[in-house]
């Protein structure tokens, strides 16, 4: 059976489709091949939706930082050595990072403290309330939620390759959209590998926004979802604030064939000009961890036909 790796991307503005298929593809290529995995050709399909709630990608070509398609941070194939921040500006970051460690850690930001919540995620979150709030888009001249847009754009990109062996890779926002996806939509279609890094499956708010959705709907969304069939793996660097709660094997339950999430701790070196970002998604894709799950899916079946080769020549 053929195999293919999709991607679906997390929150914010991104470059072109195009591009940023490229530099994920890239990203796998550099750890597959940092640590010497021999499965460095695949095939690798993206889920793109940033269009959906912008009008313009960002330009990784632009160099004024005023301009709104200037890209902060770009694909690079190895980070640059970290130089972390000293002085008044060392502290603010700090402050911030305790700030947010309360927010989420403390359980400030919950549903239980609903004004301060739907503040921070509309100054900082604002494509996760559009997901979230019932806020309308128009798509070939039809009204249509941006929940539902989005995660048509994902089922449409599973059912083209229903046919084949799939491993999903979710980043960030991206594994909300998934997990949502697979349990309510699309059962039919089976997904080998399930992968999610630096998720926020875990975080307060989504927990109460599916606690809320269960009292209203009867669906369970605490469980990995049946059409999972191998392995969920939940990637998380302990420094990734995103992913603050990485232990998501504490909160979904193993669906009923037994299959659990596997939780693993990794280290994320994305930098970009001296500046560490451990939530970056570049930087998951090319962990040694990443790469060990990529090269294991891509050579799964293989061993059958070379134990036979082997044996052929043998006789």
């Amino acid at each position: 059976m053929k195999k293919i790796i999709i991607g679906i991307h997390g929150i914010g503005n991104k470059p072109p489709a195009k591009v940023l298929n490229k530099w994920w593809k890239q990203s796998i290529c550099e750890g597959l091949k940092k640590y010497n995995h021999t499965s460095q050709r695949f095939n690798f399909d993206m889920v793109y939706w940033a269009d959906l709630l912008r009008e313009t990608p960002l330009d990784p070509d632009v160099t004024n930082r005023d301009d709104p398609a200037f890209m902060a941070e770009k694909y690079l194939p190895e980070s640059e050595p970290i130089i972390k921040p000293t002085g008044f500006r060392q502290k603010a970051i700090e402050y911030l990072e305790n700030y947010y460690d309360k927010l989420i850690v403390k359980g400030i930001l919950s549903l239980d403290n609903k004004m301060l919540t739907e503040l921070f995620i509309h100054r900082h979150m604002k494509d996760l309330e559009s997901y979230y709030t019932p806020k309308y888009i128009e798509i070939n001249g039809e009204k249509q939620l941006v929940k539902d847009a989005i995660i048509e754009r994902l089922l449409n990109k599973l059912w083209k390759h229903r046919n084949k062996k799939i491993l999903l890779i979710s980043h960030s926002m991206g594994s909300i959209i998934s997990h949502d996806a697979l349990l309510q939509n699309i059962p039919e279609v089976e997904i080998d590998i399930l992968v999610s890094v630096g998720s926020p499956l875990g975080q307060r708010y989504v927990i109460d926004t599916y606690k809320k959705e269960l009292k209203e709907s009867s669906i369970n969304k605490f469980i990995v979802p049946e059409n999972v069939k191998s392995g969920w793996y939940n990637f998380a660097d302990l420094e990734d604030q995103v992913a603050i709660n990485h232990s998501l094997s504490d909160i979904y339950r193993k669906n009923s064939a037994g299959l659990a999430i596997h939780d693993k701790i990794v280290k994320n070196n994305y930098s970009y000009e001296g500046i560490s970002n451990p939530h970056k998604s570049f930087g998951y894709l090319r962990t040694p961890e990443f790469a060990e799950i990529i090269n294991s899916f891509l050579i799964k079946e293989r061993k059958g036909f070379t134990g036979w080769l082997k044996a052929l020549f043998a006789k």
